[in-house]
């Protein structure tokens, strides 16, 4: 045993006696340290694809989008990159909308001046995202606001090459304006924009705003939220009442998917009003007075 622990030793002074000179056996020293990981931001300017025929769905789901070269077909544009900070940035998980007043807001002034106008004047849709639940938890801390291009006032979404940037400036490409309806004025589910001087049945008058503060859930509340605001506005558009507009209809909407009670927390309280006619015209609306149509 004794002879063994001996050869034993000899052993391991030999090995030591092996190593090379200016060599010493620090494994890391003057090695940089890894940088510490981080979830990926997307930046403004970038361009999206998306697996969703509607925008509701990447909204209300929300459904994944797809980073893609501006030249691309894409739908959407990302316009704004922000951060949370404060008492936003310190949940355990990411806000949701009806939490985000503050950051709707600034995506909505800053969308609106690169859009040229309110987004909810033409076939485009804003969205707000906050970082998803898994990111959050990596340290993400930013939201993103993007617009999404729309083939009409249903929801569907457009690709297209050209940037939205200012497409509803005065006579820009998105507004809306005159339109027709796919199946007439009692079973119309989508608007195909047209010119107004082309056959049309329908003309969009402008956004009303609700009188309540409260989420209008059903037809009863939406009467108590927006009462007459929709005939009001085609009374202001036409100059005549809409009776001088024989069998029209007003009709107005606003989002009512899943997270709608939540756009509508966090400051989104319009409306689109459009005035419908039972027969095809080719010429606007406006200043109509009480003319025939």
């Amino acid at each position: 045993m004794v002879a063994v622990l001996a050869l034993t030793l000899v052993a391991a002074v030999g090995c030591a006696k092996s190593v090379p000179s200016g060599v010493d056996k620090d494994l890391v020293n003057g090695w940089a340290m890894m940088a510490e990981a981080k979830v990926p931001e997307p930046e403004a300017g970038a361009c999206w694809t998306s697996s969703a025929g509607d925008v509701d769905k990447i909204v209300s789901v929300p459904v994944a989008t797809t980073a893609v070269p501006c030249t691309d077909k894409h739908s959407i544009e990302t316009v704004l990159v922000g951060h949370f900070t404060g008492a936003a940035a310190d949940g355990d998980l990411p806000p949701t909308l009806d939490r985000m007043a503050d950051t709707y807001a600034a995506c909505d002034a800053e969308v609106t001046k690169f859009l040229g106008g309110s987004w909810q004047l033409g076939r485009v849709r804003m969205l707000v995202y906050p970082p998803t639940a898994t990111q959050w938890r990596g340290g993400a801390r930013f939201y993103r606001c993007d617009v999404a291009s729309l083939t009409g006032i249903s929801g569907a979404i457009e690709d297209r090459t050209a940037s939205l940037q200012g497409s509803l400036r005065a006579g820009g490409d998105r507004l809306h304006g005159c339109a027709v309806m796919d199946g007439g004025i009692d079973k119309w589910t989508e608007m195909t924009p047209a010119a107004c001087t082309a056959p049309h049945d329908a003309e969009f008058m402008g956004l009303i705003t609700s009188k309540s503060g409260a989420w209008p859930a059903d037809k009863t509340a939406a009467k108590a939220a927006f009462d007459t605001a929709c005939v009001d506005k085609i009374r202001t558009f036409t100059g005549g009442a809409i009776n001088a507009l024989a069998n029209a209809k007003a009709q107005y909407w606003y989002p009512r998917v899943a997270s709608s009670a939540e756009e509508w927390s966090a400051g989104n309280h319009n409306a689109h009003c459009f005035v419908m006619l039972p027969k095809k015209i080719s010429r606007s609306l406006k200043g109509n007075g009480s003319k025939a149509v």
